[in-house]
């Protein structure tokens, strides 16, 4: 059954199945650019991750929290296994997948990882705050929303801070060539996303 687009069939599921299910996926998956990867082995593309199960959808329906803050942990060299963190976050999904991570789950989830996660509604405000990694959250209309992690990648010719934005998807996956790091300014991210509203996740 759809009601808005959304499709609400088939809501149940297992958590200890998805999780084996998970684990007998990721023991054979490539890690390439044709499944969803880097190069380098982060997550560019979860619209080629459909295998890996995440509440009672998928990664390539509402995996983007997951992933980002997957992307998170793998920039600081700590790999941890998809699977593992899929299941302990997938109880975050919100109406189990349909819309997606919630956005309050995740700054609680973070935190007990042992994050200190503080919450900005301007990127002005959050590079004035000093900043190495963050994940945000944003809606696009009409129902468009999403999760993207993003580390410091140095400074450009004019000195401004430089990020790599992890599974950005869409037009600036395109831009950059699917499976490429895609490097910028915040200020360039916010511009080519054109969002109606977001909020940062500063992890420190």
């Amino acid at each position: 059954m759809k009601i808005f687009g959304f499709d609400f069939s088939n809501l149940s599921y297992s958590k200890e199945e998805n999780l084996k299910h998970n684990r007998r996926v990721i023991k054979t998956l490539e890690r390439s650019v044709e499944n969803g990867f880097s190069a380098d082995g982060f997550i560019e593309n979860q619209n080629r991750l459909s295998c890996i199960k995440y509440s009672a959808r998928n990664f390539a329906y509402c995996g983007c929290g997951c992933i980002a803050y997957w992307n998170i942990l793998f920039s600081r060299g700590r790999k941890i296994g998809i699977p593992r963190l899929a299941s302990e976050m997938e109880k975050g999904c919100f109406f189990r997948g349909v819309f997606g991570t919630k956005a309050l789950f995740m700054k609680r989830f973070m935190e007990k990882k042992g994050e200190k996660v503080e919450l900005f509604v301007s990127p002005e405000d959050l590079l004035e705050s000093g900043i190495n990694e963050a994940i945000i959250a944003y809606y696009k209309k009409p129902r468009i929303a999403h999760y993207v992690a993003f580390t410091a990648e140095g400074e450009n010719e004019k000195g401004e801070k430089l990020f790599r934005f992890y599974n950005v998807g869409g037009r600036l996956m395109r831009k950059f060539g699917e499976g490429n790091p895609v490097i910028m300014t915040l200020s360039g991210f916010v511009t080519e996303t054109n969002y109606n509203i977001a909020l940062f996740y500063k992890l420190s």
